[in-house]
């Protein structure tokens, strides 16, 4: 059980990380062609995000195509998370979780999203 100093501390933490990343993801460049795959490949269903702040194959009709794009944006996610998570001092699970929610919000509609209890929503 959290004592609520230490919910606090923990709250405070997540809204000051979800700050700092909001800024940062202002500031970082775009790769509009591979931005345009990625959102494509959303829209149709065929990749999904996940809670996590990483991206997974849904509908693997695409075969390699949908997995190439995977494989890359989460390597670029990762290395971001990872980044992120030195500089402010948590993991970079918990940065994962804090883009997600501005992912989620940016994904074009028909984006999946895996929640962590395993269910899907379609936006």
């Amino acid at each position: 059980m959290y004592s609520s100093r230490r919910y606090f501390t923990r709250f405070a933490l997540f809204g000051l990380l979800a700050l700092v990343i909001s800024a940062f993801a202002a500031t970082m460049p775009t790769h509009a062609a591979d931005d345009a795959q990625l959102n494509s490949l959303r829209a149709q269903g065929v990749i999904a995000e996940r809670f996590d702040g990483y991206v997974m194959v849904k509908d693997n009709s695409t075969g390699a195509t949908a997995q190439s794009v995977v494989d890359r944006v989460n390597a670029e996610r990762r290395a971001i998370y990872e980044a992120r998570a030195k500089a402010q001092g948590v993991t970079a699970s918990e940065v994962g979780q804090v883009y997600a929610g501005q992912i989620i919000q940016k994904a074009p509609k028909g984006t999946w999203f895996l929640a962590a209890d395993g269910s899907w929503t379609q936006k």
